[in-house]
């Protein structure tokens, strides 16, 4: 039975040696060790661990959703060695970035090594044109995420493009759309392309979907959460804040919660040229006087229903019900 999370995470972990693989292969040992470091630092492979219980609910094979499964789980790292040059990041995972380590000179050379190996596992995928479909549009939505996310920067950046188009009256619906294409178009990604390697039925494929993208918006609004009010293990504290940004669902919350006075604080203190760890504090202070948490609870907890919903069609399988305890975790844990 498929029922504890760490027997699901490590039903994730099996793509590893196939990442490994894929990534030495063609490159000098002296780089190789840089390309594997991303993937050796931690990580829970959640998505890779949604391709193959996606796949395994629709009647696949363990391994034929092996492979599927990595490329989703590249796709994921080669997004994060992007935001964290984007961002100028100094750790992941509780340990310096690949930026830090190697530089911003390589961590871009890293980054397009892993887009090219994505095409390499695809091409060795069952149905490889669907998933590369899957794959290079999901990567587009991560991209136009990114751009959304940037734009949610209140200070900070002096990108001509960023200062002329910068996201100042948010909305929680421009937040979903930005948490939508940025985060939740990936998990949406891996339990289509679990299904698809299985060869669900058009109808199966469209819940799969339709639960992942639920999963992962689910994911995201938590993640905010925890940016404002969890202890941070392995990440800064209040990064959004100290990032200047508007794009996290308990500042809007807060915002829309806030009497004026507090409201224009709140806002001078994202605007600031440099946010310090202090100010970043009273700017939590500021929006722990409003019931922004429980909000945002409340609308991960939503997100993770509509998800477990479209998982009923498949009856009780342990790995249907693997994948609605994946989900429950995105928004119980802590951290």
């Amino acid at each position: 039975m498929v029922r504890s999370l760490p027997r699901l995470i490590r039903l994730g972990r099996q793509v590893d040696p196939i990442i490994i693989g894929a990534l030495s292969k063609g490159s000098s040992r002296r780089f190789s060790s840089l390309l594997s470091y991303h993937f050796k630092v931690g990580g829970k492979r959640v998505r890779a661990t949604m391709v193959i219980l996606s796949s395994l609910a629709c009647g696949g094979s363990l391994e034929e959703s092996l492979k599927p499964a990595a490329v989703v789980e590249m796709i994921h790292n080669y997004s994060l060695v992007m935001d964290d040059i984007i961002d100028h990041a100094k750790l992941r995972r509780g340990q310096p970035t690949i930026r830090v380590r190697a530089g911003e000179s390589i961590a871009l050379l890293i980054a397009m090594h892993y887009r090219e190996v994505i095409d390499d596992i695809i091409n060795e995928c069952k149905g490889s044109d669907e998933v590369r479909q899957v794959a290079v549009n999901t990567m587009k939505e991560i991209i136009d995420g990114e751009r959304l996310d940037l734009l949610f920067e209140q200070a900070g950046r002096k990108d001509p493009y960023l200062v002329t188009n910068r996201t100042t009256v948010p909305s929680i619906l421009l937040y979903l759309e930005m948490i939508g294409k940025k985060t939740a178009a990936l998990f949406r990604a891996s339990s289509e392309i679990g299904a698809l390697t299985a060869g669900a039925s058009r109808r199966a494929t469209a819940g799969f979907r339709n639960y992942g993208w639920n999963a992962g918006l689910a994911f995201q609004v938590m993640d905010d959460v925890l940016d404002i009010f969890g202890n941070a293990t392995g990440k800064q504290s209040a990064k959004d804040i100290i990032e200047h940004k508007m794009g996290n669902v308990a500042v809007l919350m807060a915002l829309k919660f806030l009497p004026t006075k507090d409201r224009v604080e709140l806002q001078h203190i994202l605007q600031a040229k440099r946010v310090s760890p202090k100010l970043a504090e009273k700017a939590r202070r500021i929006i722990g006087k409003t019931p922004a948490e429980t909000a945002s609870r409340e609308v991960a907890q939503g997100f993770l229903e509509k998800a477990k919903a479209q998982l009923i069609a498949f009856g009780d399988s342990q790995y249907a019900r693997g994948l609605g305890e994946l989900a429950e975790e995105f928004v119980k844990r802590t951290y």
